[in-house]
């Protein structure tokens, strides 16, 4: 690592403020043949972007602190120092994430930190993903595995115990194609929507993001790819978990990565880094919901966006009014649409909420599509420095949320934020249902799925209902059923039924 030199005046570094003063960012659109390209090229590729980006060609020499987003296409051994190697470059501190597509801005605001208390200088951050390949994409990714070496290394900064419960994966609750569908049903009825208003509803919703990534050189489907209505089933696009359809769901296999590079501005300007590349990080926080989706308050808000955005909106000192852009994480629609209303944004008159094109359009590249929403927010602001942006990172089911405000205002006051553990208070005083995994007698539909990822075909439901005591309970119906038909042609929150054990299967909803 190079010396960077005490130079300049008390005030000045008195005054220093975390700053970005580097993006890179790579879309490669062809197929990945054999060991044509890698993960670890990919994430070379960005780093010598970034690097380049900063106007300093020696910029690397410096970094202190080197973080990589989780890697799905690197699952068998750590990549940090595979990635050191191909970059050429000798950090003293390394580390590597767990999963959560809330990763990349945690890291960054937790480089912030880092960074003003005097521990390091200057931070690194890449993720990528190499998935569009020759071989089936279920090959490529193994979670399982992935998990068990995060369990076997301690120094993997994050949560690494699983995202769900014995009894949510035995109802079938168990990954993020299962789990968003119900929170997207029961947004629609929060929202008095009917079947045909909601999916009107997210047909704009998908239009927008579409139009966003029209016009964006980094996007998987830019102008010249466009997928079409998202909305409409068809043999191509089929009903995959109801209400989505096949192509309603984030776009996975993809080749693309990103970087970042942060320093403090009394050490920028040590290093000669450009003005013009400054972009100030104002306000950020970390926190997580009730970890498991059977816990939640209910299934159309989030405690979690709410106290975290007002936490980072509180520390700069702003309020909604003065953010000019939003990239709210979009893995799902109702993601996105949740995080809006606790925001404060009005669902009947939203702004655009993405710079990208939302993981729909833009790709999401596992853990790290966050840091190309970052990219995209520097180079916005560099060339409009007096706007403000807000970007939000989801991890889990609405679990782990970040929150970072930037802008090319230089902030009036020291950067602080409200620690992690003060606003994980709030969260965990919140009141939950008591669960019953046993439960017999007549329930009322809170929310629910049908699945149509099922192994044999057979639509199966998600059912999670409230008993007349006011616990809640997870159930499905008897395979074949005739109401997973129903379920997709009415609306079925709401609706009252007999809910019975299932002994060593799912409990029965009829």
């Amino acid at each position: 690592m190079g010396n960077i030199h005490q130079t300049g005046s008390a005030k000045q570094v008195k005054n220093c403020h975390p700053i970005i003063i580097g993006v890179g960012q790579v879309t490669h659109r062809d197929k990945i043949i054999g060991d044509s390209l890698s993960v670890i090229d990919l994430a070379k590729l960005a780093i010598d972007a970034c690097a380049l980006d900063t106007g300093r060609e020696d910029i690397l020499k410096f970094v202190d602190l080197f973080s990589v987003v989780g890697i799905f296409s690197e699952h068998k051994e750590s990549p940090v120092a595979k990635i050191c190697h191909k970059a050429g470059i000798h950090p003293p501190m390394r580390e590597e994430t767990t999963i959560g597509g809330n990763n990349p801005q945690l890291l960054v605001n937790r480089a912030a930190d880092k960074i003003v208390s005097g521990e390091i200088k200057v931070a690194l951050m890449v993720g990528a993903e190499a998935l569009y390949r020759d071989v089936h994409f279920g090959q490529i990714i193994n979670l399982a595995a992935l998990r068990k070496r995060y369990e076997q290394d301690p120094s993997v900064l994050g949560e690494v115990r699983m995202g769900e419960t014995a009894h949510e994966i035995l109802h079938g609750a168990d990954r993020a194609p299962h789990i968003y569908p119900l929170f997207e049903n029961a947004l629609r009825a929060h929202l008095h929507m009917t079947m045909d208003e909601h999916r009107n509803f997210l047909r704009t919703y998908y239009n927008n993001l579409a139009d966003v990534s029209a016009d964006n050189p980094f996007a998987w489907f830019n102008k010249d790819q466009q997928q079409g209505d998202v909305i409409e089933p068809s043999t191509k696009n089929p009903t995959f978990n109801f209400p989505y359809t096949k192509h309603m769901n984030p776009v996975l296999p993809v080749n693309q990565a990103a970087a970042v590079i942060m320093t403090d501005t009394d050490t920028a300007r040590r290093l000669a880094i450009p003005r013009d590349k400054w972009v100030y990080l104002h306000g950020g926080a970390d926190a997580t919901d009730k970890w498991f989706v059977s816990e939640r308050v209910n299934y159309y808000s989030s405690p979690v966006i709410r106290f975290t955005v007002e936490s980072a909106m509180q520390s700069t000192g702003l309020n909604l009014s003065g953010i000019n852009f939003f990239d709210l994480y979009s893995c799902f629609p109702c993601a996105t649409l949740i995080a809006a209303m606790e925001i404060g944004l009005p669902v009947n008159n939203l702004p655009t909420l993405t710079i990208t094109g939302g993981l729909n359009c833009f790709g999401g590249p596992g853990n790290n599509y966050v840091m190309h929403s970052i990219a995209h927010a520097v180079e916005r602001l560099r060339k409009n420095p007096h706007e403000f942006g807000l970007i939000t990172g989801v991890g889990n089911y609405l679990t782990k949320n970040s929150v970072g405000i930037y802008s090319g205002v230089e902030p009036e006051k020291a950067w602080s934020r409200e620690p992690k553990e003060t606003i994980q208070a709030r969260i965990d005083a919140l009141k939950s249902p008591i669960l019953n995994e046993q439960p017999k007698g007549p329930a009322t539909v809170e929310t629910y799925t049908v699945l149509h990822d099922t192994p044999d075909g057979m639509p199966w439901p998600i059912i999670i209902a409230r008993l007349d005591s006011g616990e809640r309970c997870f159930a499905t119906t008897v395979k074949g059923s005739e109401l997973a038909a129903r379920m997709e042609q009415n609306e079925f929150i709401g609706y009252r039924g007999d809910v019975s054990p299932g002994g060593n299967g799912p409990n029965l909803f009829k």
